[in-house]
């Protein structure tokens, strides 16, 4: 994410301001869930740039208090009311919307998040958005990675973390066999006869480098 050229995005604080003074009164189910991905997106570049104001070289939650401040403790006002990322992403997300393609869909601004949607979810492109990114998610190999000689799944710790949201498609292994594009991935036969690892999370920021 080129966060420097964002600094000066008129585009982006209108974006920020239709947050704050959002009615989400008349909206329909699937305009609620759109605006409230948006809303963690747009929120969580706001956060990256509030940080960087305060200093240059800061390099995303790497600490352990960096993230409670970060997710928790920094509120944002939102459709008449103050919010932390980690409220949006699990009091509303995750409990109302049910559906764990939120998972690449919301971008906490690290390294090893899945990719900033190339543009705003609306209720029109909605579905094909959580499809679209979820599939890049999982086919890109720095989240997904079957090794053939000791029959064993890298994944992403995403898939650790929110281990019981995938529980309404079978489970991690089901969903990511239905998302792969690999055959081989595609035939493996339960999480007993695979070996399932996970990789490091990197929570360095997911800066465009000089």
């Amino acid at each position: 994410v080129d966060y420097e050229s964002l600094k000066s995005d008129e585009n982006l604080r209108k974006l920020w301001e239709s947050i704050e003074h959002a009615d989400l009164s008349a909206l329909s189910h699937e305009e609620e869930f759109a605006f409230w991905l948006n809303a963690y997106n747009l929120l969580a570049i706001k956060g990256v740039l509030e940080e960087l104001e305060q200093n240059p070289h800061w390099n995303g939650n790497i600490s352990l208090w960096s993230k409670i401040k970060f997710f928790y403790l920094k509120k944002y006002h939102v459709a008449g009311r103050r919010l932390s990322l980690h409220v949006i992403e699990n009091k509303i997300l995750r409990k109302r919307f049910k559906d764990p393609r939120i998972h690449f869909a919301i971008n906490c601004a690290s390294a090893s998040c899945p990719l900033l949607p190339p543009r705003l979810f609306t209720a029109d492109n909605l579905e094909h958005f959580l499809e679209q990114l979820t599939a890049n998610f999982v086919n890109d190999a720095n989240h997904v990675r079957y090794e053939r000689h000791s029959v064993t799944l890298w994944l992403n710790p995403i898939f650790k973390w929110y281990k019981k949201d995938f529980q309404v498609v079978g489970g991690v292994l089901e969903f990511i066999k239905k998302y792969h594009h690999s055959e081989e991935i595609k035939s493996l036969k339960g999480e007993k006869g695979v070996t399932i690892r996970y990789m490091k999370y990197d929570w360095t920021l997911n800066a465009k480098k000089e």
